[in-house]
């Protein structure tokens, strides 16, 4: 598979979920690559290539979701609140009163 484009008689993983992201994203290409030279010599894409393209747009969109998912619950590295700010639990009428009161 050194080359830029999978044919459809070229090996093709078994589990797209044991390779390495950059791994996938490389094999997505050369499937795209494949896909455009099919289209333009024959007209319509192989569909063992289409398959194959199927196969990779789900396990792309698989672990995109995990990423997002991963990132909601880990949350952002670091929060946008003013450095050195006191927090003060309450809600956002309290921080109102409390303002209101220290002047």
């Amino acid at each position: 598979m050194g080359k830029s484009r999978i044919k459809p008689q070229d090996t093709f993983p078994d589990n797209l979920n044991q390779l390495e992201d950059n791994q996938v994203e490389v094999l997505n290409s050369k499937v795209h690559r494949q896909l455009e030279v099919e289209y333009v010599e024959e007209g319509t894409p192989d569909p063992e290539t289409e398959h194959r393209q199927e196969e990779l747009n789900e396990e792309l969109d698989d672990r995109d979701l995990l990423s997002e998912v991963s990132t909601e619950h880990t949350g952002p590295a670091s929060s946008n609140n003013d450095a050195g700010a006191p927090q003060v639990a309450g809600s956002p009428e309290d921080a109102v009163d409390r303002k209101a009161d220290s002047r």
